[in-house]
């Protein structure tokens, strides 16, 4: 096999360096780094946009049945799987099965679910009518916005957006792992120590000392 002379090959290897150079000059790291950033705020503005929509969505479950997103939610699934237990609900809803206790015991106080004890302690739980009639009013939205959407979304961007969003949670500051077993609603609502001390913050205007007085001339 022929081969060139390395004296013959260094004016194509310098036009090829050359060519990198021009393709890598300060003005195009800038193009790159304001494209990036226009990336970035977008990105942030669909994370605001998706959150929004769980927010609205879970004020639309209290508005119009009384209870949570997240209480919608579990009634949808014993109106789809009658006889569910707690680690079912749990593994369904994926959150911890403490939560899905609260839940069933909550809807069952309300009159939404009836729990069914059966031999060795296990308890089945049931929709009630009314729970029924609060599933069947809601087929699309039942099971949260952010689930129904995800179910949309083909094979291949689905995984993609969860690894995506693996490696952007492991990222994040504050990063706390035991938030993905809590209901989305429930984080984005204030929590009830965070409330407190709201309520102890000082309004604007208020505790303020009136102007005194000026003495007349």
């Amino acid at each position: 096999m022929f081969t060139r002379p390395r004296a013959e090959r260094m004016p194509a290897m310098q036009a090829t360096a050359r060519q990198h150079e021009m393709l890598h000059t300060p003005d195009d790291a800038d193009v790159a780094w304001a494209r990036r950033r226009e990336t970035i705020r977008g990105a942030l503005k669909l994370f605001r946009v998706t959150l929004d929509a769980v927010r609205r969505h879970a004020e639309w479950s209290e508005s119009r049945h009384g209870i949570s997103a997240a209480q919608l939610w579990a009634v949808c699934e014993l109106a789809q799987n009658p006889g569910m237990r707690a680690v079912d609900l749990a593994r369904n809803m994926a959150v911890h099965r403490a939560t899905a206790d609260q839940l069933l015991d909550t809807l069952v106080e309300r009159g939404l679910a009836r729990r069914q004890l059966n031999g060795g302690g296990s308890s089945h739980h049931f929709a009630t009518n009314e729970g029924l009639r609060i599933a069947e009013a809601s087929p699309e939205h039942g099971q949260g916005v952010l689930k129904a959407a995800l179910e949309n979304l083909p094979d291949a961007p689905l995984e993609q957006l969860v690894a995506s969003m693996r490696a952007l949670s492991e990222c994040m500051p504050f990063r706390e792992d035991r938030a993905a077993l809590q209901p989305m609603a429930d984080l984005l609502s204030p929590r009830p120590e965070e409330m407190a001390v709201v309520k102890t913050l000082p309004t604007a205007g208020k505790n303020r000392r009136p102007p005194s007085p000026r003495a007349p001339r």
